[in-house]
């Protein structure tokens, strides 16, 4: 009888090694499979991988369930990663936020039971690298739908993983702008600019736009004027001129655009502005110099014929006033004061005219002119020009 009861203990003890051993063996099998799937995934035959990873999700799946495996950090740590892996294959988020939910809890309780850092870096694999890759792959798919709040949500989550990735950070800002999320764009940008991401040219030039929606206009020169000066680029420095212009810095900017004029002697913008800002400051015969250099690049550059015919019609008008202020005593003076008006008017008229009719819609072209007849004393044709403005 004794013999008979230590026998049965015996077979029973075995049998209990026996079943853990299975489980331990569930593990194992799931790490064998895993690791097939990425070989296959790696050598793109996924065709031959997806079958290893459904195995591998069968196995953990029996190994986290069983009492003898359940506290195994490498289980969970391989459930994160089977479960990630099949999130991200999966093309609908309604479907892949269960797993990949999943596998966040899967990861967070091997980290809680992986006391000895046995599987360190599958696990830094697995949350710096797939769970990083399931978000970015989130928010291309809103990007392309065109729900850039959704896809600056998933970018901004892909930068928890992976902090400093710069384009991910390039992708959450572009977001972000799209998304009119002013602030969030902003904030992305200027990390991006202490980088040496590839397009910071663009960043730069994209920021500076930013500050100037955002109405900080001193912020959007500096910006630009900064970008400029690091990457010698001529966009950046036109931004910075055309800003600087419209926040009446005309005088400080004059240099800046001189210097760009000798970089880039074919670009009819720098010579145009250059008249504006000479013309701003007062210094006439610049401005109509800097006008007429546009024109010479461009002979067809509407703004430059509006404005040189502007300027050169105010000095008409300038001398044409002074004239009318002289006594009776004095008409010698005053007939010289008006035929030298007069050869102002004269010469302002082609650059007039051509500038109606390069412009037909510009309010500042057809006044211009109404003002030359008006000088002029034509009432037919101011008549006709002020039909043309009221029209507009």
């Amino acid at each position: 009888m004794k013999i008979k009861s230590f026998i049965l203990a015996a077979v029973f003890f075995s049998g209990s090694s026996v079943i853990a051993y299975a489980q331990k063996g569930e593990v194992a099998n799931a790490k064998k499979n895993y690791d097939s799937f990425v070989s296959l995934k790696e050598a793109n035959s996924m065709q031959l991988a997806v079958p290893s990873l459904k195995t591998a999700k069968a196995s953990v799946d029996k190994a986290v369930a069983n009492e003898k495996t359940s506290t195994d950090p490498a289980a969970w740590t391989y459930k994160g990663l089977i479960y990630a892996e099949m999130a991200l294959m999966d093309s609908v988020p309604a479907t892949s936020k269960p797993i990949i939910t999943e596998s966040h809890a899967a990861y967070k309780k091997a980290l809680e039971l992986d006391k000895d850092g046995a599987n360190k870096a599958n696990l830094e694999h697995l949350n710096g690298a797939l769970f990083s890759q399931y978000e970015l792959n989130q928010g291309v798919k809103a990007y392309q739908a065109n729900n850039f709040a959704d896809a600056f949500i998933s970018f901004n989550n892909a930068l928890n993983y992976r902090p400093g990735d710069t384009t991910i950070t390039y992708y959450a800002g572009l977001s972000a702008i799209n998304s009119k999320n002013y602030d969030a764009g902003i904030k992305n940008y200027t990390e991006l600019i202490k980088t040496n991401f590839s397009a910071n040219n663009q960043i730069y030039l994209d920021l500076s736009r930013l500050y100037s929606i955002k109405g900080d206009t001193a912020k959007a020169i500096s910006i630009a004027g900064e970008g400029a000066l690091k990457y010698k680029d001529a966009a950046l420095a036109t931004q910075e001129i055309e800003l600087s212009l419209m926040s009446g810095k005309q005088k400080e900017v004059i240099t800046k655009i001189a210097d760009q004029a000798q970089k880039d002697p074919k670009n009819k913008l720098y010579p145009y502005y250059l008249g504006i800002a000479y013309s701003t400051v007062g210094d006439v015969a610049k401005a109509e110099e800097a006008y007429l250099k546009a024109i010479a690049i461009d002979p067809a550059y509407s703004d430059a014929n509006i404005n040189i015919g502007g300027v050169i019609l105010n000095k008409g008008i300038a001398l044409y006033n002074e004239a009318n202020k002289l006594p009776p005593s004095q008409q010698k003076e005053y007939d010289v004061a008006m035929k030298k008006a007069s050869a102002e008017f004269d010469k302002a008229f082609p650059y007039l005219q051509k500038g109606s009719e390069l412009d037909p819609k510009s309010r500042i072209a057809l006044e211009n002119l109404k003002t030359y007849y008006l000088v002029k004393k034509d009432n037919v044709k101011v008549e006709e020009l002020v039909k043309k403005i009221e029209a507009l």
